[in-house]
């Protein structure tokens, strides 16, 4: 019987765990946000233009506005000359130039502005000549032909009106925030940010900025969580290291779950005899989903609902840590945020060198990814033990290995998950 075969039922695979702490998640709640404040936020309901894009016949380019008939046969040898009746500037309103219009004539026009209704294209200013007439009016000479709708951009030819354009789940960014502020939106339907409160436990964690006693470290992990929660939309509570103690761990848990809608906890949830996570979870009544999960590293790393509310305890491990957060949390927290897009994508390389060290079960380490012509390089980071902190400077992805006793070898293709989306 193989180790994976015989763990218990609340063993979970990655994707397994992932399906344990989406499913059934309520709807996020909306609110609504200023357009500017919308930045990096999720929308909450599909958007459909307005009216149309542009909203009226709108010059591409400077210069005059012709019928196109008139400049057929046009050449240098035998060129057009037509008078200049008017001009219209951007942001004029449209008019009717019907009384001026004839055949010959034309109206001086800027990029932007609405194009009178006689006239079916757009003679480039670098293309034409200005002159006067015999009669020293203005007049402009043309030597070439033009096709009829010529640098005009015809109304809705961008969008016509009632087009949906933006999608409920999407998130918003710059060309998000274009596209509503082209229709006059000021505001914007979002979905509220998922509340995450974060824990970090161990009497041997100190704040940056204490001073180190004996035996202590500075606890990096509730940083590190709480800013890779805070870029994937979170809003983050994130509080000071809880001690070794099972009252004052229950009592912190509970506080957190009623200020939060996730609570995550950093540390204590191995099988030392002061690893009390587990011990907090159920006096609480928590409802496990998963005790475990098949990686390397982060296996003891678990999952408890309480009503709606979802308590993962990650491991204190840095690099289990690391990877609980990728793998397990980020998927929970954006679709918490309301995405639609919100499980990890996977995404193929080859090795380019080997990684030695067998597990019995999937590991993943951090590596980093490049692109060399059409085929994505992996490169194992060097010195990646679990407990190092340094190999996260230069990590952007991580690497599935495949359990066993193998390893993999350089030039194999692997799989992998980017660290920058």
């Amino acid at each position: 019987m193989s180790v994976i075969s015989a763990l218990n039922p609340l063993t979970a695979s990655v994707s397994i765990a992932v399906m344990k702490m989406t499913r059934d998640r309520k709807e996020p709640i909306t609110e609504t946000v200023s357009l500017e404040d919308s930045l990096s936020r999720v929308l909450a309901c599909d958007f459909e233009s307005p009216f149309s894009l542009p909203p009226f016949r709108r010059a591409a380019m400077d210069g005059y506005a012709i019928c196109a008939s008139a400049s057929t046969g046009a050449s240098r040898e035998k060129p057009v000359l037509l008078h200049v009746r008017d001009e219209v500037r951007a942001g004029q309103a449209e008019t009717n130039f019907s009384m001026d219009s004839g055949i010959m004539n034309a109206v001086r026009i800027f990029t932007g502005a609405p194009v009178p209704s006689d006239y079916d294209c757009i003679v480039m200013q670098e293309t034409a000549v200005a002159r006067k007439d015999l009669h020293d009016f203005p007049s402009v000479q043309i030597d070439r032909s033009y096709q009829k709708g010529q640098h005009i951009a015809e109304k809705g030819e961008d969008l016509p009106q009632g087009m949906k354009v933006l999608y409920r789940g999407a998130s918003i960014k710059a060309k998000e925030i274009a596209v509503l502020a082209s229709f006059g939106q000021t505001e914007v339907s979002v979905y509220r940010k998922p509340v995450v409160a974060i824990l970090p436990i161990g009497d041997e964690l100190a704040l940056p900025g204490e001073a180190l006693q004996s035996g202590q470290i500075y606890d990096a992990n509730s940083f590190m969580v709480s800013a890779r929660l805070r870029e994937l939309g979170a809003e983050v509570i994130r509080h000071s290291p809880i001690p070794d103690c099972p009252k004052t761990l229950e009592a912190a848990i509970k506080d957190a779950l009623d200020k939060a809608d996730i609570v995550v906890t950093t540390g204590g949830v191995s099988v030392g005899d002061y690893d009390y996570v587990k011990l907090a979870a159920e006096s609480l009544g928590g409802d496990a989903l998963f005790t475990k999960v098949v990686m390397r590293p982060g296996t003891p790393t678990s999952a408890y609902q309480f009503g709606h509310k979802l308590l993962v305890c990650l491991s204190g491990n840095p690099s289990a840590c690391f990877a609980g957060v990728e793998l397990l949390l980020r998927p929970v927290v954006l679709k918490a945020a309301g995405r639609n897009e919100y499980r990890s994508e996977w995404l193929e390389g080859k090795l380019i060198d080997s990684i030695q060290k067998p597990s019995p079960y999937p590991r993943y380490a951090r590596a980093f990814v490049y692109r060399a012509e059409k085929e994505w390089m992996v490169e194992p980071l060097r010195n990646d033990k679990s407990g190092n902190v340094a190999a996260f400077a230069r990590a952007n992805a991580l690497v599935l290995i495949q359990a066993g006793g193998a390893g993999a070898e350089s030039g194999q293709e692997v799989r992998f998950v980017s660290l920058t989306i």
